[in-house]
């Protein structure tokens, strides 16, 4: 997630409104995002990845006034491209989309100006996965002679003035010596060509995603803008696109699109058609509990930004995050108001039985809770680091999120000692002895029509200066016992544990998990000091 401000007089004039402190503290968040901070110039929010429209002052107030008043059913539309950029084939195996706008009649204040720089800040970090996916380069339209052309070439093949800087620089002395090279060129390690976008006349505009050339700068005098955004994926490049479109067009900027012409195919880029989905009656009412019919369904979607018309939902361009009528089931519930859902009996004939295996956890609960250990709750999502390369284990049967939103929740988690291994590493300052266990899903990989399963597992971390396996095993042994289970121990090795000291536990002769003492390595890797003894195993 991310924290971004606005001046409040910006936003509010882009809203149309003058908006009270109670309608940034109560009513915003019924949005879905957070207020984090309140002054009489600012105001702060937390916006979840899923809208990065929001990112920018201009897309938050569109949404914020469709939320008040409705959708107003403004029209966005792009001046027909005139000019191109070519894409050579050398890029295909670097950094092989780009997409690109030109923004005419801009009035370029300082409140645009910092909406524009901290925009592409956020969606860098966020959506863009810190560049690697996603890099937006903005540059004064005057400067450039079309055509563009967009290219690899070597470290040393080509030099320009990057901005900041006074003196010509090649591309490897850029990544060796600019401020932005040191930080993002882990994006092009390994890369054989390095993607440069260069204009008519040979003058470098972009070395994407490190740095744009001085020549291009954006001043307070700039009257248009060419926008270029490079990336990995071209649906992702493409929406970022759009969203920096719409925030201008609110501003009053006209914008012209631009011929993207990549080997054997050429296409226009930005797209401001909407995307169509079908949304059932039935199947929203189904999951909310509501009783809407199709006309009541219109002004509720309105207030989220969409249009909706016999039984079809308008998605507009600059939304990233409505891909299935699910989503606009969610977008239905935001609209309505949590608050306002009733609970009511369900209206099927069966009687109600607690889940099996929830049975089974709570009984779990009430044995730890009397052997004196407290319990965590983490999240199933983590990421290899810490799942894996924190342990010391090899990365294997993980299951991998396609397109995670953050760098923190790249999988689902195998174990759940890592997890206890997280919250030990955060409590360092709380005083010792801690025991603490969790109960939790982990998800493995199988050959179910998923290709996952959840798998249930308790897991118990011991943490203080006398901590070791005799200990852990005693914790282990009373808990089978008044568990009722009979298990074995059989010495084994495990790459977390030290040697000697780990084993398996087995019930019926199978391995249900392990038991063992963390090695001295992996707690340098969590800054732990003192020694920890866990055990793992599947309940359910």
């Amino acid at each position: 997630m991310s924290v971004v401000t606005f001046e409040r007089a910006d936003l509010e004039s882009l809203t149309g409104k003058k908006l009270k402190d109670s309608d940034y503290t109560d009513k915003i968040p019924m949005m879905g995002v957070t207020t984090e901070s309140l002054t009489t110039e600012s105001a702060s929010f937390e916006i979840f990845p899923n809208r990065p429209d929001m990112l920018s002052v201009e897309g938050f107030a569109r949404a914020l006034k469709a939320f008040m008043n409705g959708a107003d059913g403004k029209k966005y539309g792009v001046t027909k491209a005139r000019l191109e950029i070519k894409v050579d084939k050398s890029v295909s195996s670097v950094r092989p989309y780009v997409a690109c706008a030109i923004v005419r009649n801009i009035k370029l204040t300082d409140s645009v100006l910092k909406s524009l720089m901290q925009f592409q800040e956020k969606i860098h970090e966020t959506f863009g996965r810190k560049r690697e996916r996603v890099a937006v380069g903005i540059h004064d339209a005057s400067k450039i002679r079309f055509p563009l052309r967009y290219a690899a070439y070597g470290p040393d093949e080509i030099s320009f003035v990057p901005l900041d800087m006074k003196g010509t620089l090649s591309l490897a002395q850029i990544l060796q010596r600019h401020p932005k090279g040191l930080d993002h060129g882990w994006v092009l390690d390994g890369k054989k060509g390095l993607p440069v976008i260069t204009d008519s006349k040979n003058d470098v505009l972009s070395f994407p995603p490190i740095i744009n050339g001085e020549l291009t700068r954006v001043t307070d005098r700039s009257k248009s803008l060419f926008i270029d955004v490079t990336g990995t994926s071209k649906h992702y490049i493409n929406k970022t696109l759009n969203i920096i479109c719409s925030s201008l067009m609110d501003r009053g900027a006209d914008v012209e699109a631009v011929k993207i012409v990549y080997p054997g195919k050429t296409e226009i880029t930005p797209d401001t058609a909407a995307q169509k989905i079908g949304v059932s009656m039935d199947y929203l009412n189904g999951l909310l509990d509501t009783d809407l019919k199709e006309g009541e369904l219109k002004p509720v979607l309105s207030r989220m930004g969409i249009a909706f018309s016999n039984g079809v939902a308008s998605i507009p361009f600059y939304r990233t995050d409505v891909m299935h009528q699910i989503d606009v089931v969610e977008d239905a519930a935001i609209s309505i108001g949590y608050g306002k859902f009733e609970p009511r009996i369900p209206k099927i004939p069966t009687m109600a039985v607690r889940d099996e295996l929830q049975e089974r956890c709570s009984v779990i609960r009430e044995i730890m809770a009397g052997l004196g250990m407290e319990e965590t709750v983490s999240f199933v999502l983590t990421n290899n680091e810490r799942q894996f390369k924190m342990m010391n284990a090899p990365v294997e049967g993980c299951a991998s999120i396609m397109n995670p939103k953050t760098q923190d929740y790249t999988a689902c988690r195998k174990y759940v000692v890592p997890s206890l291994m997280a919250v030990l590493s955060d409590n360092k300052h709380n005083e010792y002895p801690q025991r603490i266990f969790e109960i939790g899903d982990c998800v493995s990989l199988s050959k179910t029509e998923t290709g996952a399963s959840n798998i249930r597992k308790i897991a118990v971390a011991l943490c203080h200066k006398d901590a070791d396996i005799n200990e852990i095993k005693s914790v282990l042994e009373t808990f089978m016992r008044l568990y009722g289970m009979n298990y074995a121990l059989k010495n084994s090795s495990h790459p977390s544990m030290i040697k000697g000291r780990c084993g398996d536990i087995l019930v019926n002769g199978g391995k249900i998990g392990f038991i063992g003492e963390v090695d001295p390595a992996v707690l340098g890797n969590w800054y732990l000091e003192n020694p920890v003894a866990v055990f793992e195993m599947v309940v359910g």
